[in-house]
C-alpha cells in the first residue's frame, strides 16, 4: 500500500468540501436556500457542488475571490466578483443570503475578524454560515512542534498568515452574539493511518487537520 493511501493524504483536497457536505447532511438536509454566497470560491467547482446539492438556481449563486483569473472562469457559471477581503467590504446588502460559505479562507487573512463580521452581516436572519479552517492543533502539527519543526498549516512557504486551533476558534465563535454554533466536523489525522483516523475524526475533532463549523444567524 502506498504511503499516500495509508495516511489518506490523497484525500486532503477533497476533505475540505467533504466536511461541508457532512455537516449539511446532518443538520440541514431539508433546508431550502433560495440563494447562496461562497466567499473564496476559487474556480467555482465546490461552489457549484453545494448549489447543486440544494438545487439552488445558478442565477442565485454568488462567489467572491481575490484571483481575477479564477473569477473569470466562475462568471461562466454564476455571479462572481473579485475582492480583496483585507480592505474591501463585501458588496452585498445586510441580511441578503440564506447560506454563506467561507471555507479555507480565514487563514489567508490578517484581518480575519472583518470577514467573519461581514459574513454574518450579509446572512439573513435564521440563515446559515459555514466556516472552514486548517487546525493548528492537528495531531501531526503537535508532533512537529514537539521536535521543533514548523507546523504544516503555517509553513514558512505557505500563503497562510493566520493559524487557529479548533478549541480557540470555537471560543471565538461563541463570543459572537448574533450567531449560534450548531455543529462542527473534522477530517484527516496524520500520521495515523486513514482507516483509523476516519473512525476517530468525529470523536477527537481537535486532532483533525481540517475543521468546519456551522452557525445560524439569530439576530
Amino acid at each position: 500500500m502506498k504511503l499516500k493511501e495509508l495516511l489518506g493524504t490523497r484525500h486532503e483536497w477533497e476533505s475540505h468540501i467533504d466536511n461541508i457536505f457532512r455537516i449539511l447532511e446532518k443538520n440541514l438536509r431539508n433546508y431550502n436556500p433560495n440563494n447562496m454566497l461562497d466567499i473564496g470560491c476559487g474556480d467555482g467547482d465546490r461552489t457549484i457542488r453545494v448549489a447543486e446539492y440544494y438545487n439552488v438556481s445558478m442565477n442565485n449563486v454568488y462567489g467572491l475571490d481575490y484571483n481575477a483569473d479564477l473569477i473569470t472562469t466562475c462568471k461562466k457559471f454564476f455571479n462572481s466578483s473579485t475582492i480583496d477581503l483585507e480592505t474591501d467590504e463585501i458588496p452585498y446588502e445586510d441580511n441578503n443570503f440564506d447560506l454563506v460559505i467561507c471555507n479555507q479562507v480565514l487563514e489567508h487573512l490578517k484581518n480575519y475578524k472583518k470577514t467573519i463580521s461581514e459574513a454574518i452581516r450579509i446572512t439573513k436572519n435564521q440563515g446559515y454560515i459555514v466556516f472552514g479552517i486548517p487546525n493548528l492543533a492537528h495531531l501531526i502539527n503537535r508532533i512537529y512542534l514537539l521536535f521543533g519543526f514548523q507546523p504544516l498549516c503555517i509553513h514558512l512557504d505557505s500563503s497562510h498568515v493566520r493559524s487557529f486551533t479548533h478549541k480557540n476558534f470555537v471560543k471565538l465563535l461563541n463570543t459572537l452574539e448574533s450567531v449560534r454554533l450548531i455543529d462542527c466536523k473534522g477530517s484527516l489525522m496524520y500520521p495515523l493511518p486513514f482507516f483509523i483516523a476516519n473512525r476517530m475524526k468525529d470523536h477527537f475533532i481537535g486532532l483533525n487537520g481540517y475543521v468546519c463549523y456551522l452557525l445560524q444567524k439569530i439576530k
